[in-house]
Formats: C-alpha cells, sequence, structure tokens
C-alpha cells in the first residue's frame, strides 16, 4: 500500500528580510578604515599605497537571498510480518499466549507471526544561495533581527536593486519532495503526512565599494555585508537585476500547487514535469 500524497501541504511561506545594522555612514567609515586591505594582495614592500592615494570611484547598495526551506514526513501504519524467535536447545515447543508453537531443532527458533505497528519521521533542510543556486550555510542569519514584507516592491522602493534569482520556490519543492516521498509497504495506514513546513526566502543588504589606486591605476572591489557586517575582499559588482516585483502570494502559489497535485504511485519527477508544463501554458495564455 502507499501512501496518499495528495495530503502534502506548504505553509508558513514569507518573504523575509533581514534588517541593515551598518546604513551609508557606518559603512562609508568601514571602507575608509579597510581600504589599504582591498589591495593588499598586489603591494608589497617597496610598493605600499597611502590612504590618501586610494580613492572610492563607485558605491552601491543592493539585496542579495538565500532560501530557506524545511520539510517534514511522518508516517504511521501497521504491517503483517514473521519473527524467528531463538530458544534453548532443549526446549521443544512455546506456549504464548494460549497458542502452542513448535520449535525447528535444526534452528532451535519456533516462528511468530505479528502485526508491527511502526512509525517512521523524517526531516530535510535546505539553505540555498538564490543567486547561484548553490547550498550554503546561512543559520547564522535566523540569529539577526528581520521582518517579514508582502512584496519586494518593500526593498525597492528606495531604488535599491535585487540581485537576480537564480533559484525558484518550486525547484526547491520539487527536491526536498524527492528527499521526503518513501515507499511504504503497509496493510493499514494509521497516519501519513508530509509538510513543507517553512519556505522563507530572506533577503539582505550588501554594500559593495570600487576603490582607485590613483598611483597604479588599479582597481578593487571590496563589500561589506549590511548584516553582519563581514568584509569581503573578492566582490563583484551588481551584474543582473531583478527585473519584475513580486508579492509572497505570487512566489509561493506555484509551489503549492506542485505539492497538491501530486499523483499516489506515480514518478514524482515526471509527474511534477507535467505541472510545470500544464501551469507554463495557463500562463502563457
Amino acid at each position: 500500500m502507499s501512501a496518499d500524497f495528495n495530503k502534502i501541504r506548504v505553509e508558513n511561506e514569507k518573504l523575509v528580510m533581514l534588517e541593515d545594522s551598518l546604513g551609508w555612514d557606518k559603512v562609508r567609515q568601514l571602507v575608509q578604515d579597510n581600504k589599504l586591505k582591498a589591495f593588499g594582495g598586489i603591494m608589497n614592500l617597496l610598493s605600499k599605497p597611502k590612504a590618501e592615494e586610494i580613492e572610492v570611484i563607485y558605491e552601491e547598495r543592493r539585496f542579495e537571498a538565500f532560501w530557506h526551506v524545511i520539510g517534514k514526513a511522518e508516517f504511521e501504519y501497521k504491517k503483517r510480518n514473521k519473527y524467528q524467535v531463538p530458544v534453548a536447545s532443549i526446549v521443544k515447543e512455546v506456549n504464548v499466549l494460549g497458542q502452542e508453537f513448535q520449535v525447528d531443532k535444526n534452528s532451535n527458533a519456533f516462528e511468530l507471526e505479528v502485526v508491527d505497528h511502526c512509525f517512521e519521521e523524517y526531516r530535510e533542510e535546505l539553505m540555498i544561495e538564490a543567486k547561484s543556486d548553490q547550498a550554503k550555510n546561512f543559520t547564522h542569519y535566523l540569529h539577526f533581527p528581520s521582518r517579514t514584507i508582502e512584496s519586494t516592491e518593500e526593498l525597492i522602493k528606495d531604488g535599491t536593486p535585487i540581485v537576480n534569482l537564480e533559484t525558484r520556490a518550486q525547484t526547491l519543492v520539487r527536491q526536498v519532495l524527492a528527499t521526503l516521498v518513501k515507499p511504504i509497504k503497509a496493510d493499514e495506514i494509521l497516519k501519513e503526512e508530509i509538510v513543507i513546513s517553512d519556505l522563507n526566502l530572506y533577503f539582505f543588504p550588501v554594500y559593495t565599494f570600487e576603490l582607485l589606486w590613483k598611483n597604479k591605476d588599479k582597481k578593487a572591489t571590496i563589500s561589506f555585508d549590511g548584516v553582519t557586517t563581514d568584509l569581503n575582499l573578492k566582490a563583484v559588482k551588481i551584474s543582473e537585476k531583478l527585473k519584475d516585483t513580486f508579492t509572497s502570494e505570487d512566489l509561493f502559489e506555484f509551489s503549492k500547487e506542485i505539492a497538491q497535485n501530486i499523483i499516489p504511485g506515480g514518478g514524482l519527477a515526471v509527474m511534477m514535469g507535467k505541472k510545470v508544463l500544464e501551469m507554463s501554458k495557463k500562463k502563457s495564455t
């Protein structure tokens, strides 16, 4: 017997903005305090810049993003089973609850037919950098102040761009479900539940600066994380912006419909592929 995967749910979907702990005044001072570090790889004892020889020629504030997804599955069921119960070599027969069982002298065991009451629990967690579609540990960000937003319009209203998102919600839902969906060999299923309990897209500010070492005509790019204040000496300027704004409803509707249209016994990848095609056709009409 297989589980009824139509009971899959997606819940607690949120767009989250992590609070900026810097601001332009603080971050510009950090640049002045750290700008010599930007050229650490190319300077030497004979060629070392002075602070006044380095100037900021470009600065930007942007939002980058990461996904945090948690999926959980619980299966409770009963199934018939047979156990070989070992006994002492002198035992000929065993009485269990009034029923007699003959002992096999070759194995010194008797066979007991039972009904197993089973419970299985699984959990899958993903953290994905949205701009690169790569797994990365963002756990420490979850401890910083944040707030839920309804639309990305709230992020860009002052002109701050958002780095383009390579990873989509439906891709992550598909990936988590592929891990949580398990074959169940059961005679009676008591409980079956698969839940995407957290599907959150976090946005965090990044300040990027391009510096010019005037005497050598050398450039370097650094950035500061607006949440952790960490310095990145190998930064790059934004290359592609997110073209459209979206709301939390827009972002997660697709993933919910995928989760609600899984067919019991079907191939998960093929099934979802058909649903994606179907929904794409709907949106293009």
